[in-house]
């Protein structure tokens, strides 16, 4: 089981130019925080769970081979790797969803608006694999939610290429992630400039 240094994480914390957000509306303003708060602690949580993978690689597949043929590694430890990815892919997720509670509803700075859509050209198909890993009862079978056959005849379901998480969605597409430091700073960096957008106190 990976251990995690903190301190190495803190590359990836946010920061935030002050305690308010200024603006005449102060419920809105007080909602805006909220949800900023909310984003932050999903991105933590992505930070985690890329901090907790073990991606098996051309450098540790011998050891990793080695060790599933002696019975040293448990279907307990083994199932490690898809907790952690699926947590990843839910908290970026989730980090959209909010994104898009902040530009549809409380008139943020217009900044907000174009990087939720860069946000969405780099994470807007975590979608697909978010709900083919919810449904994963229909995408088995090959079908979508509503029980139409998917548009295609190969169906994958969470399975890892390197660092790369891979899941069928229900239009018959492949969608995957990368779990690495690189992606976690494509979202931190676009975070924190609607961070920085808006007017603080």
């Amino acid at each position: 089981m990976n251990k995690i240094n903190y301190d190495d994480l803190k590359q990836f914390d946010l920061t935030f130019p002050g305690h308010w957000i200024k603006g005449d509306d102060r419920d809105q303003a007080s909602q805006t925080k909220h949800i900023l708060g909310f984003i932050q602690g999903l991105l933590t949580e992505a930070v985690v769970s890329y901090a907790l993978f073990q991606p098996i690689t051309a450098e540790n597949h011998k050891d990793f081979m080695a060790r599933f043929e002696s019975g040293d590694e448990s279907p307990y430890e083994r199932c490690l790797n898809g907790l952690y990815a699926k947590a990843f892919v839910f908290a970026l997720d989730g980090i959209e969803k909010l994104l898009n509670r902040l530009s549809g509803n409380l008139n943020p700075p217009k900044e907000v608006n174009q990087l939720h859509e860069e946000y969405k050209k780099y994470f807007g198909h975590l979608k697909h694999i978010r709900d083919s890993a919810i449904h994963i009862e229909d995408r088995g079978r090959g079908v979508t939610r509503k029980g139409k056959r998917l548009k295609t005849s190969v169906v994958i379901l969470g399975c890892f290429n390197e660092k790369r998480y891979t899941f069928t969605g229900d239009n018959g597409l492949q969608y995957e992630i990368e779990i690495s430091d690189t992606t976690v700073n494509t979202a931190k960096s676009i975070i924190q400039k609607i961070i920085n957008s808006y007017p603080w106190m």
